[in-house]
């Protein structure tokens, strides 16, 4: 007669109570520390170990850098976090704020109902509010601003929903860091057997990837474990009540077959809805299936359960042929041990799957805001947007389109070979337009690592995701990636989207906040030019063409944008200085005395002066002050010579002198752009970096060639411009 037997599932040790030495001392080894400092590199999170009522400390790799100054501890092991130890909760995560004021974040860790430890993270801010504050705190205890502002400058903005996922994580690995701790009470017959399972589970119990290797490992040291002559691991599907066969890997069984068992049915799903082991002997219909499965016949058949958390992680199947073989009470007990560190081990896999691709998440939109908090163009903006999808996704077209601010303008990254067609449809579906109809006013396609088609024909349904780009609650662009492959994208993907959609569109409101503010800064200051050219009595409109020229220059060698507005503003304010100048010397028609030149060429010192004045001028400073050194060392007022000259100061230099040669004044008159160029060829290497002319020449024939040697001509770019 058929034999079917339920066994309640012993528990993996009796670790109640455990003194805090022991705890410390299996958290500072093994994989925990590995974690916890990637997770600091990654991240910059801080991740600490505290007894279970948060009142001191267990183990901590790194510590909070503003902590190192305002919460100084000669006791390493006294609590740096908190005044008072805080209310935790019994489960779940707390989240509440460290003696800085700034928000933490504590998960019990329990071991059979045991809170045995707790696990804290900190060193994060969550918004620029949350570090001005603690900015404004650590002055107030007098500490220095250098110090205090490098300190503050390292604490990582993470959001809280992130956080609390990466808590979540390590509290799972904490668990499997408590379970692999041996009983001190334990007798001889179990301390055998726990070195039986340590033995059994030591080749996979710290692996942390997911994979058939994982899987193959696990059943294989079942199967030895009780010497069985063959097994199945079976993992449940993410969100069902089914069971699929990952090891052996198919077409082992069944001639290829894949074998999925629900819930509830046959011997399997019977223990997957069980706390206990089910075995099936004898003539078992149980039997059957798992004979064709394997192709021999099956004296008996155990089914364990892997259960952790009260969840189903899988169900462990293994064979006995011989029907003379008997599993015995000592075999089982060690394989439902071992199928409690399988469980754990395998929900610890997955789980540092999701923190290595939370990290990941975490790791990239901190590059991206890395990159976007020094851009200040819009154009800047959308083409570093574009790059940086390029390094978060597997994708074929991703892109960004900026339409807020009166803007219309897209650039699209191509990775391998696209259609015309397909950019039509994806850039459509992301932003909800026909562009066939109504194309963008720019559109910018990247393909250093593809191409595009003139191919009018799009490829079939492509994989999409794409987010709103939000300002004020206004769209203000959207974000998007594309795939040809089907279920290209997950939810993880989804999410990393979603961040950087928060980061770029942080970034664009930025630069365009910036934009205006230097509009109407430059409009502003050319008005004052305007005043000192007058006062100056130099060629009305002259600081405007030395601006002109100066930008020009800059552009042709591939300055930055940074750098082509600070020529903008050293252009308009470079004679700022002669307001400082007597008026009879500026207007005397004979020739100046040495000493009348000397007051004159105080006027670079003086405009250095008064842009120092102004904390956004500050960097014009050097500028102004050395437009009138020559590369040979001749010039003033530091006679300094070649490339320590700065290099805006001599570009400002060629500008100033070409508008100089090419405008009337009251002693000489203006040259035309043939004798002008040769002049400055002549002044090359001696006057003028001979470089630095040989670039403005080049750019100032190609304008001259295009009819563009008008006042205030400005280069063309295929940036968009905000509207003014």
């Amino acid at each position: 007669m058929p034999i079917e037997r339920i066994r309640g599932l012993a528990k993996p040790g009796n670790q109640l109570s455990m003194d805090l030495k022991t705890i410390g001392a299996a958290f500072r080894e093994g994989g925990w520390r590995e974690t916890v400092d990637a997770m600091f590199e990654a991240t910059g999170l801080v991740v600490s170990v505290m007894d279970a009522t948060v009142s001191s400390v267990i183990h901590s790799a790194a510590r909070c850098s503003y902590c190192e100054l305002a919460l100084p501890m000669s006791d390493p092991e006294q609590s740096p976090c908190f005044d008072e130890p805080p209310h935790v909760a019994e489960q779940g995560i707390t989240r509440t704020t460290c003696r800085a004021g700034l928000p933490c974040f504590i998960a019990p860790v329990e071991l059979e109902g045991a809170t045995e430890c707790a696990v804290v993270v900190g060193g994060f801010v969550s918004s620029t509010r949350e570090r001005k504050l603690l900015f404004e705190k650590l002055l107030a205890r007098g500490l220095a601003e250098n110090q205090v502002r490098v300190a503050v400058r390292e604490i990582p903005i993470l959001p809280h929903h992130q956080v609390e996922a990466l808590v979540r994580v390590l509290r799972s690995n904490a668990v499997a860091v408590l379970s692999n701790i041996p009983a001190a009470d334990e007798g001889p017959t179990t301390g055998r057997e726990v070195d039986v399972v340590a033995a059994a589970g030591s080749a996979f119990i710290e692996r942390r990837e997911v994979g058939q290797d994982l899987f193959d490992t696990v059943l294989a040291r079942a199967v030895a474990l009780i010497g069985a002559d063959s097994g199945l691991l079976m993992l449940t599907r993410k969100g069902t009540e089914f069971l699929e066969t990952v090891a052996p890997r198919v077409p082992a069984l069944g001639g290829g077959r894949r074998h999925i068992i629900r819930f509830g049915e046959g011997l399997e799903g019977r223990a997957a809805i069980s706390d206990h082991a089910v075995i099936a002997t004898g003539g078992s219909q149980d039997l059957e299936p798992l004979a064709a499965l394997f192709g021999s016949a099956i004296a008996t058949s155990v089914a364990v359960p892997l259960r952790y958390e009260n969840r189903t992680t899988g169900v462990l199947v293994l064979n006995l042929e011989n029907a003379d073989q008997k599993l015995g009470t000592e075999n089982l007990d060690r394989l439902e041990r071992y199928a409690a560190i399988a469980a754990h081990t395998l929900d610890n896999a997955f789980v540092h799957g999701a923190a290595q691709r939370a990290m990941f998440e975490l790791r990239r939109l901190g590059d991206v805001a890395k990159a976007l908090s020094a851009t200040s163009d819009v154009g800047d903006v959308a083409r570093k947007t574009a790059m940086a999808l390029d390094d978060c996704f597997g994708f074929r077209v991703g892109g960004v389109v900026v339409t807020g601010w009166g803007l219309d303008h897209a650039v699209v990254a191509a990775i391998g070979e696209v259609s015309h067609a397909d950019i039509d449809v994806i850039t459509g579906e992301a932003t909800g337009r026909d562009v066939t109809k109504h194309p963008f006013e720019s559109l910018r396609i990247l393909t250093h690592i593809g191409s595009v088609t003139p191919d009018e024909s799009h490829s079939g349904n492509w994989s999409m995701l794409s987010s709103e780009l939000l300002s004020h609650g206004s769209v203000i662009g959207y974000l998007f990636v594309s795939s040809p492959e089907p279920g290209a994208f997950d939810a993880a993907d989804h999410r990393l989207l979603e961040g950087l959609a928060e980061h770029i569109s942080a970034a664009l409101e930025r630069a365009a906040t910036l934009h205006r503010v230097r509009e109407d800064l430059t409009k502003t200051i050319t008005a004052l030019s305007v005043t000192v050219d007058v006062t100056a009595h130099a060629t009305i409109g002259h600081s405007g063409r030395v601006t002109d020229y100066a930008m020009t220059l800059g552009q042709q060698i591939g300055l930055d944008v940074e750098h082509v507005e600070l020529l903008r503003f050293a252009g308009l304010l470079h004679d700022i200085g002669k307001t400082g100048v007597s008026e009879e010397i500026l207007l005397k028609p004979s020739r100046l005395t040495d000493d009348e030149i000397a007051q004159v060429r105080k006027h670079v010192e003086i405009g250095a002066g008064i842009v120092e004045q102004i904390e956004f001028l500050n960097a014009l400073k050097p500028v102004i002050m050395h437009h009138h050194e020559c590369w040979d060392g001749s010039g003033y007022p530091a006679g300094l010579a070649g490339e320590d000259i700065p290099l805006l100061s001599r570009i400002l230099a060629i500008a100033d002198s070409f508008d100089a040669m090419t405008s009337d004044s009251p002693h000489h008159r203006r040259l035309t752009y043939s004798q002008a160029r040769v002049e400055m060829r002549a002044a090359a290497g001696t006057q003028f970096d001979p470089h630095l002319v040989g670039a403005f020449l080049e750019a100032m024939d190609r304008r001259a060639l295009a009819g563009g040697m008008g006042l205030m001509t400005q280069p063309q770019s295929d940036e968009p411009q905000l509207p003014s």
